[in-house]
């Protein structure tokens, strides 16, 4: 996310396939696939979306805790891999010939428990939206298929822990809030995908991959991510609008990370490599009906939320449905914390501005403990890091706030997001300036989609270095909210030539990072897609009116996302006050329907949430099963997993 330094020309990824698979064969995706069986191998048949060229993956299955996958090199033509096909089950008629075992979409993985391995393939998809041209997929149907034949299984194969281990691999639902796209990168935003140069293939050491571990087995047999769909946990929605006679798009991605991933009460604040519970990155991305064309223009902008980065849990309880928050470790130098932002400044650049919404008091101290302890954090920081590179906290109370008759939540909030915007920037592809012969060119050579990350690339112009945005301290009153729109007035009558990028980050966080969080990154979404419409030209103002259609069609997107976010972290849909009343929806309804959320979620945290807890792990690698070693549900407790970072340590290759 930080700004560029230097101009470069444009290049782009080898992302998209070319006409020639043989010129570059890992250069290209595959999209379909079928899966054929002998009494001896797994064939899997890959091919393009229109079916011109075919490769074969072989699957050994005569072994019975081995992994033996090998590629084959050669690129079919249809008639080819009919004639292969043709001439394997010739080969294999004495042991009942090939059999078709079906049609799938990708691998999703691969594991093993105590003996056999396991494909996890993608059965049906479905096409949940599409940026610059390139086809976002949720999952519809997934399958879990045993590699080695019966014959050569052992007992401990259909023994009852081995079953135990399926049935919690299962119970992660990749047809819930999973997607992934063949072509475009969605673990990243759409700023690094466009300033990204010369990286091949998908990026799946990517913090937002949730199968990295999972499919790293035929990755790094293969050499290439062709085989494998790259999947990113979390939220994708996308709606199309129009302003004025004008068409455009937006979509909204939420990316959990995999680091420190779990449930509400097993994993909060930090853990020794800076990783913290709940982080998720939000992008807004606006596109017009030529995004991905050499004349299309479109703009992004990220923020995040997660957990408070300091050492601090709370024990759900069967007594208590607001147990106490305990600080389990006092660490004098904040060196967890330090780490934790270090990692943002890395993702997003510089600065990082905080908006702490936890209370400021409470009878029974609770939340203010933590808002003491992490005022106290970044004070400390500060004193230690660059004047440019120090970190903007800013606390206000929520619950006080909004209690008032009179309060305007999202009023204040809209506020702290304009001047956070003014600050950090925000993505916008400026107008195309002697890239359009090229990028046509590059668009008539792909043959997977009519657009390719070419063209994303061209679209942004040239990279130029952005000038740093001034560190000052945030102020949300109303007036300095009038002066920046009449500033940015100014500063975006330039029809937006020029490109327009994103360096820092609004980081949001409440106590759970859900309900009061959901209702922040609302506003600041608002307030970005008044300033992104206004650059790409689509209106006169840089603000969109609360009160609009489009601030509604944008309120159920973040309130779908937060509903989301909630189920996945903690077992209910988010607490939405501030947006139902927004609404005009009676209270009496609204408050039952917040009370049966509580609920749930009390349930969900005290009951369920171990068994998901166990079954993120396994999907995660963060614990691998072995013969002779405990097994996953009989620890004690999964803290040396998480707490010490180990899940960091997929890639030795790195």
């Amino acid at each position: 996310m930080a700004k560029p330094e230097s101009t470069f020309p444009l290049s782009s990824a080898k992302v998209h396939p070319f006409t020639d698979p043989e010129a570059d064969p890992n250069s290209y995706s595959l999209e379909k696939f079928r899966l054929c069986e002998t009494r001896a191998r797994f064939y899997l048949i890959g091919s393009d979306r229109k079916k011109r060229f075919f490769r074969v993956l072989k699957i050994d299955r005569s072994e019975a805790s081995d992994l033996n996958i090998s590629e084959d090199p050669v690129v079919y033509s249809p008639l080819e891999i009919k004639n292969l096909l043709q001439r394997i089950g010739e080969g294999n008629r004495a042991t009942g010939g090939l059999t078709f075992v079906g049609k799938f979409y990708g691998i999703a993985g691969c594991i093993k428990f105590l003996e056999s391995y396991y494909l996890i393939l993608v059965k049906k998809r479905r096409q949940i939206g599409c940026i610059c041209g390139h086809a976002i997929y949720g999952i519809e149907e997934s399958e879990l298929i045993t590699i080695p034949h019966v014959s050569v299984q052992t007992d401990l194969a259909h023994s009852k822990t081995e079953l135990r281990y399926k049935k919690l691999l299962s119970s992660v639902d990749l047809t819930k809030d999973f997607f992934y796209s063949y072509t475009y990168p969605i673990m990243q935003s759409l700023q690094r995908n466009v300033m990204s140069m010369g990286e091949e293939g998908m990026s799946y050491d990517n913090i937002f991959v949730w199968n990295a571990y999972l499919t790293q087995a035929i990755r790094s047999r293969c050499n290439n991510t062709i085989w494998t769909v790259a999947l990113v946990h979390g939220n994708f929605k996308q709606i199309r609008l129009s302003i004025f006679g004008k068409d455009f798009s937006v979509s909204l991605t939420s990316r959990r990370s995999r680091h420190f991933a779990g449930t509400r009460y097993l994993k909060r604040g930090v853990n020794d490599r800076g990783r913290v519970a709940n982080d998720v990155e939000t992008e807004q991305i606006v596109l017009d009906e030529e995004a991905g064309s050499s004349k299309g223009k479109m703009s992004s902008v990220v923020q995040m939320r997660g957990s408070i980065p300091l050492f601090w849990s709370q024990e759900a309880s069967r007594f208590s449905p607001k147990p106490d928050i305990i600080l389990q470790r006092y660490d004098p130098t904040y060196e967890a914390t330090k780490l934790h932002f270090e990692d943002l400044a890395r993702r997003y650049g510089n600065p990082i501005i905080i908006l702490n919404l936890i209370k400021t008091f409470e009878k029974r101290p609770r939340e203010m403990m933590l808002r003491r302890e992490f005022a106290n954090a970044i004070g400390y920081l500060n004193q230690i890091l660059p004047e440019e590179n120090h970190l903007i906290l800013i606390h206000w109370d929520f619950h006080k706030f909004a209690k008032s008759k009179s309060a305007n939540v999202l009023a204040v909030l809209g506020a702290v997001a304009s001047e956070a915007l003014d600050i950090t920037g925000f993505y916008y592809s400026g107008k195309p300036n002697n890239v359009k012969k090229k990028a046509t060119q590059l668009n008539r050579s792909t043959t997977g989609r009519d657009s390719s990350l070419r063209d994303v690339r061209s679209n942004s112009g040239d990279l130029t270095r952005v000038a740093s945005s001034n560190n000052e301290n945030l102020d949300s009153g109303a007036n300095r909210d009038k002066e920046n729109d009449s500033s940015e007035h100014k500063r975006d009558n330039n029809k937006g030539e020029k490109p327009q990028f994103q360096s820092g980050v609004l980081r949001t966080n409440c106590i759970d990072c859900l309900d009061r969080t959901n209702v922040a990154q609302y506003a600041y979404g608002l307030a970005a897609l008044g300033r992104q419409l206004h650059a790409m030209g689509l209106t006169d103002t840089p603000k969109v009116d609360p009160d609009s259609s489009i601030a509604a069609a944008l309120m159920d997107m973040y309130q779908s996302m937060g509903d989301a976010l909630a189920q996945q972290y903690g077992g209910s849909e988010a607490h939405n006050t501030v947006f139902t009343e927004r609404q005009g929806k009676w209270k009496a309804a609204t408050q039952s329907r917040e009370f049966l959320k509580s609920i749930k979620r009390y349930y969900s945290n005290t009951y369920t949430d171990g068994e998901k807890q166990d079954a993120i792990n396994l999907f995660l690698g963060y614990f691998q099963p072995q013969e002779g070693k405990p097994a996953l549900w009989e620890l004690d407790s999964d803290y040396y997993l998480h707490v010490s970072g180990i899940g960091d340590d997929f890639f030795p290759q790195r």
